[in-house]
């Protein structure tokens, strides 16, 4: 006789009270204009950052996806972030 193992299953996380259900809710247009939102805060505090008028820790975690490491110094970088910043 083989040894058969049996699956535990824990109470009160499954379904919806597990930890990592997700809804579906989000569309992707909601996606796109939260990843616009986390882009131009990165680019908010990396120029505070660089400049020197912003202090203590940066975002942790990943950067979005159209982000791009630039040279504030540079006047056109600047431009750029800062018409990525004003624009909505």
């Amino acid at each position: 006789m083989q040894n058969q193992k049996v699956k535990k299953i824990r109470l009160g996380s499954t379904g919806t009270k597990h930890w990592n259900f997700k809804t579906g809710n989000e569309t992707l247009a909601a996606k796109k204009q939260r990843s616009e939102r986390s882009l131009r805060l990165h680019y908010l505090q990396d120029i505070g950052h660089q400049l020197n008028f912003m202090g203590g820790q940066r975002i942790p975690g990943r950067k979005p996806v159209n982000y791009l490491a630039l040279d504030y110094k540079n006047k056109d970088h600047l431009a750029y972030a800062i018409k990525i910043i004003d624009s909505n």
